[in-house]
């Protein structure tokens, strides 16, 4: 569904607008720090109920404001447009989907989702393990529900388990321990899973876009590696509980494996160009996109903030040609970006200044 039209009050530096969005694709062009990428963020947070820059709401308020709010029509047919409205004000969040308040984001992800392209997506191919796996956790989690239920049960029981083992409760850290695992297996197997299926694709990708001569894998590498049952995990933890209860964490599980990217066996992230790593998050990025459409039949909304700025020429081509099919694309660019030369006929041009818009022709 693409978005036909944006209103949006005090959010970030944008005190009011109303935009009309009812484009295949949409170009923001503007000097930096002028409101380009809030009004990316703005369409992000009403497809998620949350911002890619920041967890904390009252950031995105405007400065010496109380509260802001943000909208969007999304259109199905003449006869179906959704609506989505955000709101907040005393520290309390409303959303409302067609008129139906919504009491749990994830109720909202399958309404429109969309693909962010962001310099912070570097962080996938050389960021610390947490940022790494954030890119799968999204991935399964734009068309799984029960996977947002699966990590929220799980960060559940680690913060516990945690707080067990500060404590040194031995007779509680065995029963917590049996969900410990179960939980555990489950979200290293549903990652593993969708990394085997994302190495072909990937190395395809690279292949051809950064025109890189060797292989670039991808490998999810787990703390509980050569152990698959539930069993075995069992031993090993209760085997290092002495230990953990020393530190007071958990060390081992989920939340301590890593998502690497190898060339002969060396990570990639270590050797590797800044330009050959922003390549990799691009066509992660591309993936993902690829992925939702596949696995849901629907094609998502793409929202690409400057992320083209950084690559020649040829590279900024290939990634566009690469680009899955969308329902709707959003972009940035600088003023003196060769972005014409993207302009397609039913392209539509906004020029970003201090938090206000102007439609060009």
């Amino acid at each position: 569904m693409p978005v036909t039209a944006i209103k949006l009050i005090n959010f970030r530096n944008i005190k009011q607008c109303e935009l009309n969005t009812d484009a295949p694709e949409v170009f923001f062009v503007g000097e930096n720090g002028q409101g380009k990428t809030n009004i990316l963020e703005s369409v992000y947070y009403l497809c998620y109920g949350t911002s890619f820059r920041t967890r904390e709401d009252s950031i995105l308020c405007k400065n010496d404001e109380s509260f802001f709010s943000a909208s969007a029509s999304y259109f199905k047919s003449r006869e179906d447009i959704n609506e989505i409205a955000i709101s907040w004000k005393n520290r309390v969040k409303n959303i409302r989907l067609n008129g139906k308040t919504i009491t749990d984001r994830k109720d909202i992800i399958r309404n429109q989702p969309c693909i962010i392209f962001c310099h912070d997506d570097i962080g996938f191919v050389n960021g610390p393990p947490e940022k790494r796996r954030l890119f799968l956790d999204q991935t399964l989690s734009l068309y799984n529900p029960y996977y947002i239920d699966l990590l929220r049960k799980y960060k559940k029981i680690l913060k516990t388990r945690n707080h067990l083992l500060r404590e040194n409760n031995t007779a509680l850290l065995d029963v917590y321990d049996e969900q410990f695992v179960e939980l555990g297996m489950e979200i290293q197997k549903k990652r593993e899973e969708i990394t085997s299926l994302f190495e072909p694709f990937f190395k395809d990708k690279f292949s051809e876009i950064a025109k890189f001569k060797e292989l670039v894998a991808i490998q999810y590498q787990s703390t509980w590696s050569g152990m698959n049952e539930k069993d075995e995990i069992l031993n090993f933890i209760r085997n290092k509980r002495k230990y953990e209860i020393l530190n007071g964490v958990s060390s081992s599980g989920p939340h301590r494996d890593k998502l690497l990217f190898l060339h002969r066996d060396s990570d990639f992230s270590q050797i590797g160009s800044t330009g050959q790593m922003r390549l990799i998050s691009l066509i992660l990025r591309i993936i993902q996109a690829e992925f939702y459409s596949r696995t849901t039949g629907r094609k998502p909304l793409l929202l690409l903030d400057d992320v083209l700025l950084e690559l020649d020429r040829e590279k900024r081509i290939r990634i566009l040609e690469n680009l899955p099919p969308y329902e709707q694309a959003f972009f940035t660019f600088l003023p003196n970006e060769d972005y014409v030369n993207y302009h397609k006929e039913n392209t539509m041009v906004y020029e970003v200044k201090s938090g206000g818009f102007k439609k060009r022709g």
